[in-house]
């Protein structure tokens, strides 16, 4: 048995692996440049952090929450967290009522990326816990939550652990909602740690 393909059947056939080479290559530059985080600074150091960290896509809200969702009264509100790690002009926070969400524009996670850390307050009862929820965009898509508390001073959260599967990239967004109705939260600064030192 024989084949025999015209130079016109060839050409489209090369033209279209090529195409594909290209946009496989352009998906991973895109990929890559996702978890790229060239930016990082020491902003935690004055609490004896001294990992570099990049805030995370408008994580301090003072592009009005753009790539954010909000839901039941999740709003941003006026005034700043006090130590102003993103910047002495920066003059946005973010309320959380019982039953508020607020999740996080898509970020990528890697080794590479293996905490994340924000600002926090709650005036309410100090008991009140705020449940932190990371959603991984996986095939089957995978949850992990932890539970915090915070004074009624803004201070940074202790480092929060994302779940990595070594080199492979995720994509994940991570949400912020009271557990209780006797919290006052107010949340800030959310920065991602793109060194892998733990």
């Amino acid at each position: 048995m024989s084949f025999s393909f015209s130079s016109h059947r060839i050409r489209t056939v090369l033209l279209a692996l090529t195409g594909a080479a290209i946009g496989l290559c352009a998906s991973a530059s895109a990929s890559q440049a996702a978890c790229s985080y060239p930016d990082a600074e020491q902003v935690f150091a004055k609490w004896g952090d001294t990992g570099y960290y990049e805030l995370a896509p408008d994580g301090g809200f003072e592009e009005g929450g753009n790539g954010w969702s909000f839901t039941g009264g999740a709003h941003l509100v006026a005034g700043n967290e006090s130590e102003y790690l993103n910047g002495g002009e920066d003059q946005t926070s973010l309320s959380l009522p019982y039953r508020g969400m607020a999740t996080s524009p898509r970020v990528c996670v890697d080794e590479n990326t293996p905490v994340f850390r924000l600002m926090t307050l709650n005036g309410g009862a100090q008991q009140a816990k705020l449940r932190v929820i990371v959603t991984y965009e996986t095939p089957v898509l995978k949850t992990r939550s932890t539970e915090i508390r915070a004074g009624d001073a803004w201070a940074p959260t202790e480092p929060i652990q994302f779940d990595v599967d070594g080199q492979t990239e995720r994509v994940a967004r991570i949400s912020f909602t009271p557990r209780e109705g006797t919290g006052d939260w107010l949340v800030d600064d959310l920065y991602i740690d793109p060194w892998a030192r733990y």
